[in-house]
């Protein structure tokens, strides 16, 4: 499949709509360059809940691939990481012009990214559910 990423694991849990799956950490993470800031090289073997309507159709310890659109991850960087630097550089910038206090200045320039993460955290379901993972039987 073109412009998705998978990975394999294990089935941990099932409910009636959803999937609990145990991400296996391929030997590709140990080299890549970006494990530091990717949530695979964050944990150790982390679990995603996927919502399927064939939940009941998977059984734990089953081996199954998780797959997610390559797009969704590039949104994920663009709202934890692209949009807080841009709003810090902005508000910097802009505060700059008022006072000559560095650490206002700072301080200052914080506010609106710490109101974009609050805003992020109240949208959080609404963000959630954009993300969809994909169940495969291997």
């Amino acid at each position: 499949m073109k412009n998705v990423v998978s990975h394999t694991g294990k089935v941990v849990s099932v409910s009636d709509t959803h999937v609990f799956v145990q991400i296996e950490r391929g030997g590709a993470c140990a080299g890549c360059k970006s494990r530091q800031a990717c949530q695979m090289g964050k944990s150790e073997n982390p679990v995603i809940a996927i919502q399927t309507l064939a939940a009941n159709t998977y059984s734990i310890d089953e081996e199954v691939y998780v797959i997610m659109k390559t797009v969704l991850g590039l949104k994920a960087v663009l709202y934890a990481y692209v949009l807080p630097f841009v709003f810090l550089v902005a508000a910097f910038i802009v505060v700059r012009q008022f006072t000559s206090s560095e650490i206002v200045q700072v301080l200052l320039a914080l506010l609106p990214v710490i109101v974009y993460y609050i805003i992020l955290y109240t949208l959080r379901d609404r963000i959630e559910s954009s993300f969809q993972f994909f169940i495969e039987k291997t």
